[in-house]
């Protein structure tokens, strides 16, 4: 009967150490809920002092893609000016050089003759231009014909 009072005594001991082991690693529970409790609350008083500024920067950002994307139509016409005169460049370059294929070297000379010849009167005035407005003015002009003779040039009777 011994070993029996023996054996109650052990299992009501480590009955009491898992009690014990029990209640302890539910106070520390108690304890860590507490304080992920306090800390949710905190976190909740700043999700309610963030949000609104979220709230606020979600809007701007939504009007600046409005306008971006307002701003990206209305360029769209530019740059299909550019795209048509890049085709209108294309173009004129395929029919140049289908043009040119067509000529042969005499035949390209005799199409640059007219371009020489505007090339050559236009040298031309620019010279009688240029000369004519270094003119001399109606001063006397003095020339020496001889070491001791001078003579003026603009007498008057010249038809100035």
């Amino acid at each position: 009967m011994e070993i029996i009072y023996l054996a109650i005594l052990l299992c009501s001991i480590g009955f009491a150490i898992a009690a014990i082991y029990i209640s302890l690693v539910l106070k520390r529970v108690a304890d860590v809920t507490k304080s992920l409790g306090t800390t949710l609350k905190e976190v909740e008083q700043q999700l309610r002092y963030i949000t609104p500024q979220l709230s606020s920067s979600i809007r701007e950002t939504a009007k600046l893609v409005d306008d971006t994307g307002e701003k990206m139509k209305a360029t769209d016409s530019i740059f299909d000016s550019i795209d048509n005169v890049g085709k209108s460049v294309q173009s004129l370059t395929e029919a140049y050089k289908t043009s040119t294929a067509k000529l042969n070297n005499e035949q390209f000379q005799e199409s640059l003759k007219p371009i020489v010849e505007v090339l050559k009167w236009s040298e031309a005035v620019s010279q009688v231009f240029s000369k004519w407005k270094k003119r001399p003015t109606r001063r006397n002009e003095v020339m020496i014909r001889e070491k001791t003779d001078i003579v003026p040039v603009n007498t008057g009777n010249e038809g100035y």
